[in-house]
């Protein structure tokens, strides 16, 4: 390449290449991470939206279970437990 002949007369200069070099390296390090974080970050927001319609969906089928098991317990049918019948159906 063209850098080492010109460090080789020119020591002083090694610290523009040696400069430039890092900062080219940094700056395709920097671009891979973005990239790495980027991706996990979409695949954490993917996996919350997944996770909040699952309780979702798991909320609505316990509401379920909990209405059948109060319409059980409602005796007079009133569509309102009153605490005889909620004792009632506890034991």
């Amino acid at each position: 390449t063209i850098a080492v002949p010109v460090i080789e007369s020119y020591p002083e200069t090694a610290f523009v290449f040696i400069g430039s070099l890092m900062t080219l390296v940094f700056g395709v390090l920097n671009l891979i991470v973005a990239v790495i974080v980027d991706t996990f970050a979409e695949n954490r927001s993917k996996d919350v939206g997944s996770r909040a319609q699952e309780m979702e969906v798991q909320e609505l089928e316990e509401k379920s279970i909990l209405k059948k098991i109060f319409h059980k317990i409602d005796e007079d049918g009133s569509g309102a437990l009153s605490f005889d019948e909620l004792e009632s159906g506890a034991k």
